[in-house]
Order: structure tokens, then C-alpha cells, then sequence
């Protein structure tokens, strides 16, 4: 069977390029993980989220990794230069043509059930946090949001979904792409079929971007020479009443830090407000993530506190680090991830089931999560950002370094390979384009989805010229 376009992966960015194309061309997308309605994971939040998933569920699947995420929406504030920089590396764009395509990412999204508030358009009050900020050392990104939530995004991925499938887009799930003929223009599956294409979309989100890895040292795609990085944090956990003022403006502040001792970069990210901390099942490791829902809140308010940490020769395995400071992590929990009071790390002895019960500010919405010392296992410079950056944080939003404040390990954000595109997404094989995060090209929803269509145009353009 033949169609015009084959788009690999079934994340923002594949569904995008089908949404643009599919009135005009014949189009299909194949996906390893499942449809949306059966990537379950238990109902409450607070029960062990992710614990008894199939791994794959978590980052692949329709939808995508974000596709069982809370849907933050991140999009340029065109007031705010700094604004421009979340999302993707979109310097070879033009900022008009950028914040156009986001409108209509925004617009999709709001057409399938995304919620009209949108966070971030009090400009006074953006203007106050950015003053404070400067003050202090600190640099606050200011973005326009929406936040879907957990319990209401799987809804919108199949709404969009539906609506692919009645334009006449095929959706082939758990079907895995095993190799890639450029030659003949022909895929394979691990069901042994073959399908041919005159367009071939790579859209395989961060859970093909190893495959993708591999498939582009066969084939010989160009890729950049970006740095070998990886980001190593902690997921922070303050009692919700702490960051209100500033979440009830902008939903996920993005706050950045150089630290003083080591001159590292630091970031917040993932702002759950009243959400959950999460557990994450890798297979030999975990992960810890944060989820806020629409409808049902918590007493709490979690963050993502990474560091971005870039290597040189000889060492070439950045991510393979990550997973190994993963393992140890997780094995120190017993199969699961670590909590430890920001006091107990200050005076370097771990947490006990005692300390935590004791903490009376804030409690644990990871139940599973087991008391320990993360210094065990991340890397002295490491805890020393930790330590340094939620310092300069307080001095902006006061308590979040209280003693009480929890913290949660692993919180690992791997990097992909990030292949050459011009400025349609097409690579230097001329009828393959490279979309989304799994490129190294998007970072989150809504960059991805920007990728997928500007992918899509650029095929348009070309299949009328």
C-alpha cells in the first residue's frame, strides 16, 4: 500500500502535520504505543500514578509523551523577547511566522475541549514578578498559558484524533516501524508489512529518539553539532499557599538561575499547582514527574529543579550517565524514587519515615516515595545547585526554602539527537522531513505541534510549486 505522506510517531507534532494535511493529501501515521483510551493509568493521582503502567505508556502512544502529562500550554508572549526562547530552538524562524503558527496550534487546541482561560496576560502583574526577579538575580520568562489538566487532556488527544480519522487519515497503533528504505521509499513494521511514500514525516517523540539515533547512522542524516547535555534535578514539593500569588498569574513560572559556587544553569520547570508528585516507571529505573488535574486539587504545589550540565570529549554518553545516576537512585529507594526534607539534606543525614510524618508544613503527595539521602546518589556539584538555586529562589518566592520543603529524585530530562533542518523541517534527504522533540527540534506541546505544521506547509508548498 502506498500513501502520499507516512508520519512516524503519533505525538503533537505527527498529529499537527496530519490535521494540515489531510485535506489535501492521502496520509497515514504509525505508532508503537497504544490509542490514547488504552494508555491507562490509575484514576487518583495521589495512588501511585504510572506505578503499574507498561512503561512504553508513559512516553509513547497517541498523543505522545505529553499525552498523559497535565497540558501546559507554553506560548510566546510577543511582548517579552525572552519569551521566545521556550518551546524549541526556533532561531532560524521568523518571530512573526512563529507566533503565527502558535495561534493556530492554540486555536486546534481550543476547538478540541482545551479550556478558554489564559494564563499570563495580566501585564502589570508580569511586569511586578519581572522587576522582583531581576532584583534578585533570578530571570523570569514571561509566557502566555493554558493549563488542560490530567484528567482532561486525554479528551482533547481524542477529540483530534477522531477528527484525523474522519478526514481520512489512517492510524496504524502498535505498529512499530523496524526500517526505513530511502532508497525505494518504503517503511517496514514489526508485523512484517511495508508501506510506500513519496513524503516520510519523523515524529518519533523522545521515546523513538534512540531508534532514530540509530536509523540516522545508517542513512546518513545530517545532524547539528549541539553540546552533549543533560538536565539532573530534583522535584520540589512547598505547601500550595507559598507560590499562589505567583501561579494564580502565571500557571508554570519559568524562573532560571546561574549558581554562585559552580556558575552552573539552573531552571525551574513543570509547575504543578495543587498537584501530585509521580512516579514514572522506566523499566530498571523510575522517574519522578509532577501532574495537576482541572477539576481536583491538592494542598500542595510541585516543581522541577534542574540543572543543565553539557560534557566534552572523551565523554560522549551524556544521557547513559543520566540513566546510570536513575539506577543508583532508584535502587537507594528500593525500586523507587527518594523524598528527603530540604533540612535533613542542609545537615547531611537522610530522611526517616519519622522526619516525614513530623513535617508538618507539607506532606508527601507521592506516597510510594521512600525517605532517604539524595546525596548518596547525585554528584556533590549537583546538590550544591540544588542547594544554591533554591536559596536565590526564596529570595523571590519566600518559604520555598523553608526546611520543610520536600524534595523528590530522580528528576532526569534527557536530550535528543538534534538533526539538521531547514526552514520547512525537511532534512538533507529532500522527501524527509524531522519534526518534534524526538529530533532535538521542539521542546513540549506546543512546540511540536508549531514543527508538525510548518512541516506540513512546507510539503503543501511544495507538492502545489
Amino acid at each position: 500500500m502506498k500513501f502520499d505522506v507516512i508520519i512516524v510517531g503519533a505525538g503533537p507534532s505527527g498529529m499537527f502535520a496530519a490535521y494540515k494535511l489531510s485535506k489535501s493529501l492521502n496520509v497515514a501515521i504509525f505508532e508503537m504505543g497504544r490509542d490514547i483510551t488504552r494508555r491507562k493509568c490509575p484514576s487518583n493521582l495521589s495512588e501511585n500514578f504510572c506505578t503499574k503502567c507498561n512503561p512504553c505508556n508513559i512516553t509513547c502512544g497517541v498523543g505522545g509523551a505529553g499525552g498523559l502529562s497535565d497540558g501546559k500550554l507554553n506560548y510566546v508572549n510577543p511582548n517579552f523577547s525572552s519569551s521566545f526562547t521556550v518551546g524549541g530552538d526556533f532561531e532560524f524562524l521568523n518571530p512573526k511566522y512563529l507566533i503565527e503558527k502558535m495561534h493556530e496550534v492554540d486555536e486546534i487546541f481550543l476547538r478540541h475541549g482545551a479550556p478558554d482561560k489564559l494564563y499570563g496576560g495580566d501585564e502589570n502583574r508580569i511586569f511586578e514578578f519581572l522587576k522582583k526577579a531581576n532584583s534578585v538575580g533570578i530571570e523570569f520568562v514571561p509566557l502566555r498559558q493554558r493549563h488542560v489538566g490530567s484528567d482532561v487532556l486525554p479528551k482533547v488527544v481524542k477529540s483530534m484524533e477522531n477528527e484525523l480519522k474522519k478526514r481520512g487519515v489512517k492510524i496504524y497503533t502498535r505498529r512499530t516501524v523496524i526500517d526505513i528504505d530511502p532508497e525505494n521509499k518504503k517503511i517496514r513494521t514489526d508485523k512484517g508489512d511495508e508501506y510506500n511514500y513519496d513524503i516520510l514525516i519523523l515524529a518519533v517523540g523522545r521515546s523513538g529518539s534512540s531508534w532514530l539515533e540509530n536509523w540516522v547512522k545508517k542513512y546518513g542524516l545530517l545532524v547539528s553539532d549541539n553540546a552533549k547535555a543533560i538536565d539532573i534535578g530534583v522535584r520540589v514539593e512547598v505547601p500550595a499557599s507559598i507560590m499562589e500569588d505567583i501561579t494564580s498569574t502565571i500557571y508554570d513560572p519559568k524562573l532560571r538561575v546561574v549558581t554562585n559556587r559552580h556558575d552552573d544553569y539552573m531552571r525551574t520547570f513543570c509547575t504543578c499547582p495543587r498537584g501530585w508528585v509521580i512516579r514514572e516507571d522506566y523499566g530498571d529505573f523510575c522517574l519522578v514527574n509532577g501532574h495537576s488535574k482541572a477539576k481536583e486539587k491538592s494542598n500542595n504545589t510541585n516543581f522541577a529543579l534542574l540543572g543543565h550540565y553539557e560534557f566534552t570529549e572523551p565523554f560522549e554518553e551524556p544521557n547513559e550517565w543520566g540513566r546510570d545516576l536513575a539506577r543508583i537512585t532508584t535502587k537507594l529507594g528500593g525500586g523507587n524514587p527518594i523524598i528527603q526534607r530540604l533540612k535533613d539534606l542542609r545537615l547531611g543525614r537522610r530522611s526517616t519515615e519519622g522526619r516525614i510524618k513530623n513535617n508538618r508544613l507539607v506532606q508527601p503527595t507521592l506516597k510510594t516515595a521512600i525517605p532517604g539521602d539524595i546525596s548518596l546518589a547525585y554528584p556533590g556539584r549537583v546538590i550544591d545547585d540544588i542547594l544554591d538555586a533554591l536559596e536565590r529562589l526564596d529570595r523571590f518566592i519566600n518559604g520555598v526554602a523553608d526546611d520543610s520543603t520536600l524534595l523528590y529524585a530522580p528528576e532526569v530530562k534527557f536530550y535528543s539527537l538534534k538533526l539538521k533542518v531547514d526552514e520547512c523541517m525537511r532534512t538533507n534527504i529532500p522527501y524527509i522531513y524531522a519534526v518534534g522533540d524526538g529530533a532535538g527540534i521542539s521542546r513540549g506541546i506546543v512546540g511540536a505541534a508549531v514543527t508538525g505544521l510548518i512541516a506540513a506547509e512546507g510539503i503543501l508548498k511544495n507538492a502545489k510549486g
